[in-house]
Parts: C-alpha cells; sequence; structure tokens
C-alpha cells in the first residue's frame, strides 16, 4: 500500500460498525412481497363479480317481447292434444295407436307455452307411441304405462320452464285412446 491510501484507513482496529437493526431495510421488501399478490386477487374477484350475472335471477322466457307467467295461478289450465297417430313397432307394421290428449297444468302462461311448444311435444309423443309393439299393448296397465312415459318425456321437452322440481304438466288425461 502507498503512503496516500494508508492516510485514508480509519485509526482504529475495529471493523466498520454493522446494523444492529437486524434486517430493518428487508421489512418494506417482505410487505411488498406479501401485499402485492394479495391485491392483485382482490382485485381480480371483485372483477369476476362485477362482470358475473347475478344467479338469483331467472332468465326471462319470452315470446314475441312477452314475459311468460310461470308461476302456478293457483287454478286449472288445460291444452288439448289431438290426432296422436301412429304405427306401432315390431314386425307388424299395420297395427296403429291412436290418442288424444287432454294436458292439466297450474302455470299462468299454460297454453301458450304449450301452443309455443306443440311441435316439440308432438314429436316427443310420437317417439314414445312408436316404441311399443302390439304385444306391448295387450298388457295389462298399458294405458297407465303410456300416461307416465308421455308425463316423464313431456317434462324433458318443457324443462326449461320448470319452477323447481314440480313439473308444469300435473296431469295427462286421455279423451281417446286406440290400438289396432
Amino acid at each position: 500500500m502507498s503512503a496516500a491510501q494508508l492516510d485514508e484507513l480509519p485509526d482504529t482496529n475495529e471493523a466498520p460498525a454493522k446494523n444492529s437493526g437486524g434486517g430493518g431495510n428487508m421489512v418494506p421488501v417482505l410487505i411488498a412481497i406479501i401485499l402485492a399478490p394479495t391485491l392483485t386477487v382482490g382485485a381480480f374477484y371483485f372483477l369476476i363479480q362485477s362482470i358475473k350475472p347475478e344467479e338469483s335471477i331467472k332468465p326471462a322466457l319470452m315470446e314475441a317481447g312477452e314475459p311468460l307467467d310461470m308461476e302456478p295461478s293457483g287454478e286449472e289450465k288445460h291444452y288439448e292434444l289431438l290426432n296422436l297417430i301412429t304405427n306401432l313397432g315390431g314386425p307388424i307394421k299395420s297395427r296403429y295407436i291412436n290418442l288424444e290428449l287432454k294436458l292439466e297444468g297450474l302455470a299462468g302462461d299454460f297454453e301458450k307455452v304449450l301452443e309455443m311448444n306443440e311441435h316439440r311435444i308432438r314429436d316427443k309423443a310420437l317417439a314414445i307411441m312408436g316404441g311399443y309393439s302390439y304385444e306391448d299393448a295387450q298388457l295389462d296397465g298399458f294405458q297407465e304405462r303410456v300416461r307416465v312415459d308421455l308425463k316423464k318425456g313431456f317434462s324433458l321437452v318443457l324443462r326449461k320452464y320448470r319452477d323447481g322440481e314440480s313439473d308444469m304438466i300435473r296431469q295427462i288425461y286421455f279423451t281417446q285412446f286406440v290400438v289396432q
């Protein structure tokens, strides 16, 4: 070492004083490391909540801009489904089933909803009826089986109009039931 460098050295043999704060400069860094992700997650949560539609609002079922009244009206409403004719399944295709139905429900716009979906209901009824064979039709309880199968099928077709677990169609009455 040169003399000039020796003059710059401290006069004591002690090492320079260390900061005895125990990492005092690290506290803001640790706070930033913990706080930044927390704020980011919170911001995304509130952003998603503001964009997400509320689940408590039921979608308005509408036809031509008019909301449908799906609340039970307290009075029984009826809708007739006429001329349901199709061949029975099986090897003998000359056998057929002919039904006419009266459907009963309590919804305020029961007739309107069924009228809007008559093509779907007819299709489902004909598909169910065409699945029976002439031998099925000869069994006891066939008429009740048809009633139950139609009610289940109609429930599937009209499920978007259901309120909770109750079906829109409460009862099915046969006004004509012919198997030939």
